[in-house]
């Protein structure tokens, strides 16, 4: 009863069929999960924290979740990334401003991510949905496989100079929890640059197992 199994299970039956849904824990969710895990009375995210595609992603946006309780909160950036001898890279929506804090890197993380932020809904609804035989923006989609393909490291390291920007897009590219050495780990951290590029990364109010329960 994860994110996608919840999904499912209101997708068939908003199509009349009854859904039964089997969870292996207390309390529904999958890694959207919010526990005591130190002291009583503070609640920790047991696995997803940080929602950037809770709020971006199709489907969910079909759903009235706010009026089951779900509450989206943000702040000024989605990312701060720390150094060891520097302050923090960090990622805004603005992509300006998070152009003029990558030194020499600035044109390239420009380069990267201004062609998806023209039709970036049409992008997440083609990566998103299920398999089609078309998408709304086949050129776009075969841009960002020929780049999604790439190993993060190498991706990082060919494209970017300044440690500071390799650094941002790994920590991005480290959400696909891979050794980011493998094929396909610079998806994710192209999905999360562009997604911080359109909205500031939310965390959801008493946890993520409130998106859950909303769901």
């Amino acid at each position: 009863s994860g994110p996608n199994g919840l999904s499912a299970a209101i997708e068939i039956a908003r199509s009349g069929y009854e859904v039964c849904v089997y969870e292996a824990k207390p309390t529904v969710g999958g890694g959207m999960r919010t526990l005591e895990l130190t002291l009583p009375g503070f609640l920790h995210d047991h696995c997803s924290a940080v929602h950037p595609l809770g709020i971006l992603s199709p489907f969910f946006q079909q759903l009235p979740l706010e009026k089951h309780g779900l509450e989206w909160l943000s702040t000024t950036a989605s990312v701060a990334h720390p150094m060891d001898h520097d302050p923090a890279v960090m990622l805004y929506k603005d992509l300006e401003q998070t152009a003029s804090e990558l030194g020499a890197d600035a044109s390239c993380w420009r380069k990267m991510t201004s062609p998806f932020l023209a039709h970036p809904h049409d992008l997440l609804y083609d990566l998103l949905g299920p398999l089609r035989a078309s998408v709304r923006r086949p050129g776009l989609m075969a841009r960002f496989g020929l780049q999604a393909a790439w190993p993060a490291r190498r991706f990082a390291q060919t494209f970017f100079r300044e440690p500071r920007t390799q650094a941002l897009f790994a920590g991005c590219a480290g959400h696909s929890i891979l050794p980011l050495d493998q094929l396909l780990t610079a998806a994710l951290g192209l999905i999360f640059s562009i997604c911080g590029h359109l909205e500031n990364w939310p965390v959801a109010r008493g946890g993520s197992q409130s998106i859950a329960n909303a769901l």
